[in-house]
């Protein structure tokens, strides 16, 4: 990966060099260019500018862009004055920054011994034979001592200063090419991790360990890799390292790779044609990224075969998390776009669409995005992914917080812990074994349970027959034994079930058909309650019996509760309820745990109710 990194940036140096300044910004406050005239230093009135959110954009301002950009440091503690933390934007001998916080807040005397510091570091990084550059220095460390000051005295007012707002001087003299020189002698030493790594190769290049992919955790004992074959991985040598450094800011700064990013093994076109899209269509998702290039390779490529992406390294990136910026990593030698192998997803259980008031028809599933979103993402109550102003927010690697106004219920938030990595696998790096039969059923029946546990406020039932029309349409998907179809099997037990309240010389047969029924007689009984807290909650008590004996003996309690409800039939007029319950009652199931009949009873429970004679309550159907 790191391989393919480096080629990339240096195919963007050769193709593209302007984009490492692409979407870069200068912050507020003043910047101003330090004139040499006859042993005099001075600031021109032409060339200071003053930077807020209405500045346009013009020479002046790209030439004050460029330094800063070729000036900066690797952060607070990786600068020239890191102990002070004064003057820490920027690290040049030819350049210094102040904030206003700084300028506001600190002594005199600190200001100056802070500036003492900073030139004492940048002279380290000063060829002793470039006499320019020795003079430059000279010059700007005169500046600060003797003029600087005394301008700020005269353009700013203290008692109105921003503590954001920041102070920029630069020597006009020198070219970009000078302060890039100083910054590549920098980042040459400052971009590995630690020193104690380093090690000199035969001609004088130093390899290290690269301080944007990889961390130490010497002081953090549990994050050590004690079992780790070698006490460090893979070294690099400096140019690398800065290679490295461009790409991942990038990210950070320009802020103009897509998250996650795919890297092509021998393909830069199509790494850079990921880069172009990202930014000339208002940063569109992985999806749409994936969906331009398919296109893109077909049409450059022009081979039917190539409609596939192969071989390229995906990395998803953290912003804001310290030390380690990349989160995931990892090869994906094919990915797989196309679904036509998934089943479609049956409106077996009858819902009507919240916003046409259309009853739910059958939906296929085309592509893996599909799958993310109409079956994992509702599984998860729409916490995997979010459509944002912004774009589309993937939230495999965020922490959850237990939010369940939103929907990060308990339940949910532990199952986005035990199974977000592997969902990840599967839909973005085409790891078709990441999902077990198992894996589907624990997250779709947790969820399932969970929407019928908060139901207190009768607005669930939509989702949990969504859910369920997802759970029973793939209920095999992920089984390579392909044991039962659930969608079949449920449709010929309501059937059944149906035919059976006219016929009561017919039986219930098999664990399935007990556990439907039971699921039926537990709708029914429940919906005799006048109670104004009738909910789908009422269920958990009857899910919670693992013993059959005392899964019949709650509905029999149940009943006793709304007996009074029910009519009395006799003779010939005995009716389904009074069979199915008599069915239901005698029926020995020969499995042991009623819980693993789960499936069978939610279906009996949310299919239509076979006791229509006896019930005009909407409810029922």
């Amino acid at each position: 990966m790191i391989h393919e990194i480096a080629q990339f940036i240096d195919y963007l140096q050769d193709k593209s060099p302007q984009i490492f300044t692409e979407n870069l910004e200068l912050k507020p406050g003043l910047y101003a260019f330090v004139r040499k005239s006859d042993d005099k230093l001075f600031i021109p009135d032409e060339q200071i500018l003053e930077v807020n959110k209405d500045t346009e954009n013009s020479g002046l301002y790209e030439q004050f862009l460029e330094r800063v950009s070729n000036t900066e440091m690797i952060n607070a503690m990786k600068s020239f004055n890191s102990g002070p933390k004064v003057y820490i934007s920027i690290g040049s001998p030819f350049g210094i920054a102040l904030s206003g916080k700084a300028y506001k807040e600190k002594p005199m005397n600190k200001l100056y011994d802070s500036a003492e510091a900073y030139f004492k570091a940048a002279r380290k990084f000063v060829d002793e034979n470039n006499e320019k550059h020795q003079q430059w220095l000279a010059d700007m460390k005169q500046f600060v001592e003797s003029e600087m000051y005394d301008f700020l005295e005269k353009h700013v007012d203290v008692n109105k200063l921003n503590d954001n707002y920041m102070f920029y001087f630069f020597l006009e003299e020198p070219g970009l090419e000078d302060y890039k020189e100083i910054q590549n002698r920098f980042l040459a030493q400052k971009l590995f991790n630690t020193e104690k790594y380093n090690i000199k190769g035969k001609d004088g290049t130093i390899y290290g360990i690269s301080d944007d992919v990889s961390g130490f955790n010497e002081k953090k004992e549990f994050l050590k890799h004690h079992t780790g074959p070698m006490e460090v991985n893979y070294r690099v040598s400096e140019a690398t390292a800065r290679k490295l450094y461009q790409f991942f800011r990038l990210q950070q700064k320009n802020k103009i790779l897509p998250n996650p990013m795919p890297i092509f093994v021998d393909q830069n076109e199509l790494t850079k044609e990921t880069v172009t899209f990202y930014n000339g269509n208002n940063k569109l998702g992985h999806k749409e990224i994936i969906e331009h290039l398919l296109e893109y390779n077909k049409k450059i490529l022009g081979s039917e075969r190539k409609e596939v992406l192969q071989n390229f390294y995906l990395i998803f990136f953290h912003n804001g998390l310290k030390g380690n910026r990349i989160q995931d990593l990892d090869f994906v030698p094919v990915f797989r776009y196309k679904t036509d192998d998934m089943p479609k997803i049956r409106g077996l259980f009858q819902i009507t669409n919240k916003e046409n008031k259309k009853v739910f028809s059958d939906s296929n599933i085309d592509n893996i995005f599909e799958f993310q979103n109409n079956v994992l993402n509702v599984a998860y109550n729409g916490q995997l992914i979010r459509s944002t102003k912004n774009g589309v927010w993937l939230r495999y690697f965020d922490d959850m917080e237990h939010k369940p106004e939103y929907g990060a219920t308990e339940a949910i938030v532990n199952l986005f812990y035990k199974y977000r990595k592997a969902l990840y696998d599967y839909v973005y790096k085409s790891r078709t074994q990441a999902i077990t039969h198992n894996m589907f059923y624990d997250i779709m029946a947790t969820s399932v349970l969970d929407d019928i546990i908060q139901d207190e406020e009768r607005n669930k039932d939509y989702s949990i027959k969504q859910k369920l029309n997802i759970w029973f349409s793939f209920y095999n998907y992920f089984n390579q034994n392909k044991k039962i179809n659930m969608v079949n099997k449920t449709e010929e037990i309501h059937e059944k079930l149906k035919h059976m309240g006219n016929n009561p010389q017919e039986r219930l047969e098999d664990d399935a058909e007990f556990a439907f029924a039971s699921g039926q007689l537990i709708r029914q009984i429940l919906n005799k309650s006048e109670s104004a807290e009738r909910t789908h909650a009422l269920l958990e008590p009857f899910l919670q019996k693992s013993d059959a004996k005392m899964f019949k003996l709650e509905i029999a309690r149940a009943f006793e509760t709304y007996k009074h409800a029910f009519t009395f039939y006799r003779g010939d007029k005995r009716y389904a309820f009074d069979h199915i319950m008599s069915e239901v009652m005698g029926f020995e199931p020969d499995e042991k745990n009623i819980k693993n009949l789960l499936p069978f009873i939610l279906a009996g429970y949310f299919a239509e109710t076979v006791f229509k004679k006896e019930s005009n309550n909407e409810d029922e159907q």
